[in-house]
């Protein structure tokens, strides 16, 4: 009986199996291949979507805590905690449609959503923040109608990635 040890490398993680099939670990070899993940090299585009996504989880904690300490009005605290709390969860969806497109999607497919969704980002999160700190500025000011251009953006962005992911999938049956 032989006993090799084989290293199957995935996207998410290092598995070491034991095997002993009694001389059969060609057959299953050739068996396991269909297992494996494809390793995909995330471009410097990616890279970027990447590293901005998780910025944006990480300076949310920071913007959190410094909402909750600095600033003094319930009012202004909450449109304070919307704008972290949006900032936080669309920094992870950036991570997911980045990672996704990465996992599924072909390099023909640009990665317009991840930019709209980081301009939404920007828009949404960025002036209720600003908003929070000087409320009467931005209310009488020209970004005023910046953050329901934010939300219209991010919104527009999930739907353009899940057309791109279900053109994806009509693409890949008819393949089959």
């Amino acid at each position: 009986m032989v006993i090799e040890k084989i290293d199957l490398v995935c996207m998410w993680a290092r598995f070491e199996f034991l095997v002993d099939f009694f001389e059969s670990k060609r057959r299953f070899a050739a068996s396991l291949q269909r297992y494996v993940c494809k390793v995909h090299i995330l471009n410097k585009e990616n890279e970027s979507w990447v590293a901005l996504g998780l910025a944006a989880v990480a300076f949310s904690i920071a913007l959190a805590a410094y909402g909750r300490h600095a600033l003094t009005d319930p009012d202004l605290q909450i449109r304070w905690s919307i704008a972290v709390e949006y900032f936080r969860y669309m920094g992870l969806g950036l991570l997911v449609m980045t990672l996704m497109r990465n996992a599924w999607l072909s390099n023909s497919c640009r990665p317009w959503p991840e930019r709209l969704l980081v301009f939404g980002i920007v828009l949404f999160s960025g002036v209720l923040m600003l908003e929070s700190l000087e409320p009467e500025w931005v209310e009488r000011g020209p970004l005023r109608m910046a953050p329901p251009i934010g939300g219209i953006s991010l919104i527009i962005s999930w739907l353009w990635f899940l057309m791109q992911f279900l053109q994806r999938s009509k693409a890949t049956e008819a393949e089959i």
